[in-house]
C-alpha cells in the first residue's frame, strides 16, 4: 500500500497545469525523502493508501461536490489533505471554506504554501518548492526579459498592457530580447520578440521561458506565483510594482521595484535588474525554495515524518509478532 498519493482532476496526459505541476513535483520529492509516494490523476477507483493530497485548485463546495468528491470518495485512505496558497486566519466566509472543511472532516487538513503569523488548527505551512532538475542554470548571456500575462476567470493581464511601454524598454536596453508569456492567442503576442505559450508540458515551458533570463515582469498581482520562484531559480530578478508580489516569494538579490504606469521607471528597473548577480539569485532561490525542505514539512504535516513512519513500522511489526 502506498504511503501517499498526490492527485487532481485529469487535466490531460502532460504535466502542464498548475494542479498537475505542484502535485507531480511534490510526489517526486516526497519519494526522494523516503516516502512511498506517487502522483496519479483522478479517477482512482479501489485505490488504497495512507494519505491523499489533493493538488487541485481551491474551489467552491458545489463545484467540488460535482467534480472531485465522487472520485475522492472512491479512494480508501486514512486521511486526506488539500493544498492552498495561504491560511484563512479566521475568514470563514472564504469561497473555499466548504472545500477545506471536507478534507478536515477526513482527519486531514490544509497544506499552505505561503507563511502566515497565524494558522488554524488544521492548516499547516509547507512552503513553495522549485525542482532544480528542471530549471535552467544561468549559463548563457544575460539578455532576455520576460513579461508574463496570466489569465483567470476574473482577470486578464494582456488587454490591460500598453505595448508602447516596450518602445521605451527597447530604446533603453538595446540588444535585449523582449519575450512574452501567456495564452497562445493573447492580443499582445505580436509586440514581442518571442512568445512562450501557456499549456506546454512543464519542463518544455520552463526551459523555453527562463533560459538566459535576467528579469521577469509579472502582469497581475500574484496570489502565490510559482513562475516567480522558478524565474529566480534560473537567476532572474523579479521586476514588479506596488504589491504585485508577496515578500515571502522574493529573494533579496532578485527584488527590483518600479512605479506602475511609468515606462521610464520600468526601464530603469530593468537596467538595475541586469546588474544583479545571477549566481547569487540562484543560490538564494535554491535555499528559499528548497524542495527537500518542503517535502520534510509536508511529511510532518501529514503525520509521515521519519519518526512517524518508524513508529508505524514498529506497530505493524508488533502486530505480526502477536
Amino acid at each position: 500500500m502506498l504511503d501517499v498519493v498526490v492527485t487532481c482532476v485529469r487535466h490531460g496526459p502532460e504535466i502542464a497545469t498548475f494542479p498537475q505541476v505542484r502535485g507531480y513535483y511534490l510526489a517526486k520529492h516526497l519519494a526522494r525523502s523516503g516516502v512511498d509516494a506517487e502522483f496519479r490523476q483522478l479517477p482512482l477507483p479501489s485505490l488504497q493508501c495512507r494519505v491523499v493530497i489533493c493538488s487541485e485548485y481551491q474551489c467552491p463546495i458545489d463545484y467540488f461536490q460535482r467534480k472531485l468528491e465522487p472520485s475522492l470518495s472512491e479512494i480508501d485512505a486514512d486521511r486526506m489533505y488539500c493544498m492552498a496558497d495561504k491560511a484563512l486566519v479566521g475568514q470563514h466566509r472564504h469561497f473555499s471554506q466548504g472545500y477545506r472543511d471536507w478534507f478536515i472532516a477526513t482527519g486531514g487538513g490544509v497544506l499552505c504554501h505561503l507563511p502566515d503569523v497565524k494558522l488554524e488548527r488544521h492548516e499547516k505551512w509547507i512552503g513553495v518548492g522549485v525542482d532544480l532538475d528542471v530549471v535552467p542554470a544561468p549559463l548563457g548571456p544575460s539578455d532576455r526579459i520576460l513579461f508574463d500575462f496570466p489569465q483567470s476567470s476574473t482577470e486578464d493581464a494582456a488587454p490591460m498592457f500598453d505595448i508602447r511601454v516596450l518602445d521605451t524598454v527597447r530604446a533603453r536596453l538595446n540588444g535585449c530580447v523582449i519575450a512574452g508569456s501567456g495564452p497562445a492567442d493573447a492580443p499582445v503576442r505580436g509586440a514581442f520578440d518571442e512568445w512562450v505559450a501557456y499549456g506546454q508540458e512543464h519542463t518544455t515551458y520552463v526551459r523555453a521561458a527562463f533560459h538566459n533570463l535576467f528579469a521577469f515582469v509579472p502582469g497581475l498581482d500574484e496570489s502565490m506565483g510559482l513562475s516567480l520562484a522558478e524565474a529566480q531559480a534560473a537567476g532572474a530578478s523579479i521586476v514588479f510594482s506596488g504589491s504585485q508580489v508577496r515578500e515571502s516569494m522574493l529573494c533579496p538579490e532578485a527584488t527590483v521595484h518600479y512605479r506602475a504606469g511609468d515606462p521610464d521607471s520600468l526601464a530603469h528597473a530593468l537596467i538595475e535588474a541586469r546588474t544583479r548577480d545571477r549566481e547569487r539569485i540562484r543560490a538564494q532561490a535554491a535555499d528559499h525554495f528548497d524542495f527537500a525542505a518542503v517535502a520534510a514539512r509536508t511529511r510532518a504535516a501529514i503525520g509521515l515524518s521519519r519518526s512517524g513512519l518508524a513508529a508505524q513500522l514498529g506497530r505493524v511489526t508488533q502486530k505480526g509478532r502477536r
